[in-house]
């Protein structure tokens, strides 16, 4: 038996008889008014008792706590004045762009993947206005019938996506994968992860170009279009495989690039994990 909704929220049930097995899978949007507080230790009990309210079916929220989590994502609201600016200096400091891909989507999402053959290693992060969602006509009606109007003004979503029982346990460092010990983790993987992406460095203040190989490796920047990825495709087509890692070749590009305020706003690695803390 398979139950899908999209209204009131995102909502799919499936009970297999033969398996004995219940699989249930919703999203915060089912908190109604108290969807800015997203599921969590604290609001779990009440996303339980709206499914019961709907009347497809009925869930013991007891039993529930023992249920394994197979997939979720983890999600943060963060304050950000300039989220096109944020989101420029993050593709622009991937540590490695063969390691990670990073992209726009259509509507403006930055989207920041692991390369890896397996799905149970793939990681995926998804960094986005959430008041221009929310204010997109198909959540209209959602925001209006649950006074959420202004909630989500200024912040910047970071959405972790861990699409395995085992990601699941190593993102947030567990042994097992229980409901109970999922929401009682105190690991913190978004900043893990943007820490493992994010290239280390420091930022030196703006200047003139001082020197022939600062000039040259602005000249390559131009060439690649300031793009961090084109530049380093580029060393990589190039580079004798005897030569200086690909990550100490990248630095002095990061730097230039990182000394022009103009282009880069005033991000640093460590403010981004201040903020994720």
């Amino acid at each position: 038996m398979r139950i899908s909704l999209k209204e009131p929220c995102s909502i799919s049930m499936e009970l297999n008889y033969d398996s004995g097995e219940f699989i249930l899978e919703f999203t915060g949007k089912i908190l109604g008014p108290d969807y800015p507080h997203l599921i969590s230790k604290q609001t779990i009990l009440k996303c339980f008792e709206k499914i019961n309210e709907m009347g497809f079916c009925r869930v013991d929220p007891e039993a529930m706590m023992s249920a394994e989590v197979v997939k979720c994502d983890i999600t943060k609201d963060v304050p950000i004045d300039n989220i096109p600016e944020l989101t420029k200096w993050l593709r622009a400091n991937i540590s490695n762009y063969q390691q990670y891909t990073c992209r726009y989507l259509g509507n403006k999402n930055l989207i920041i993947e692991k390369n890896v053959c397996t799905q149970k290693r793939k990681k995926r992060m998804t960094i986005y206005n959430k008041m221009n969602e929310m204010a997109l006509s198909r959540e209209r009606e959602f925001v209006s019938d649950n006074g959420l109007a202004g909630k989500f003004d200024g912040l910047c979503r970071f959405e972790l996506n861990l699409c395995s029982k085992q990601q699941i346990r190593d993102a947030l460092g567990l042994s097992g994968n229980t409901l109970a010990e999922v929401l009682s983790s105190d690991k913190n993987p978004i900043y893990d992860f943007i820490n493992d992406v994010i290239a280390d460095g420091s930022t030196p203040t703006c200047g003139e170009i001082d020197g022939w190989k600062q000039y040259w490796r602005l000249l390559v920047l131009q060439d690649c279009d300031f793009d961090l990825a084109k530049v380093e495709a580029r060393i990589r087509q190039y580079k004798n495989p005897r030569s200086t890692s690909i990550t100490k070749m990248m630095e002095p590009f990061r730097e230039l690039l990182a000394a022009e305020p103009a282009r880069q706003g005033e991000w640093t690695k460590e403010r981004l994990l201040s903020v994720l803390r």
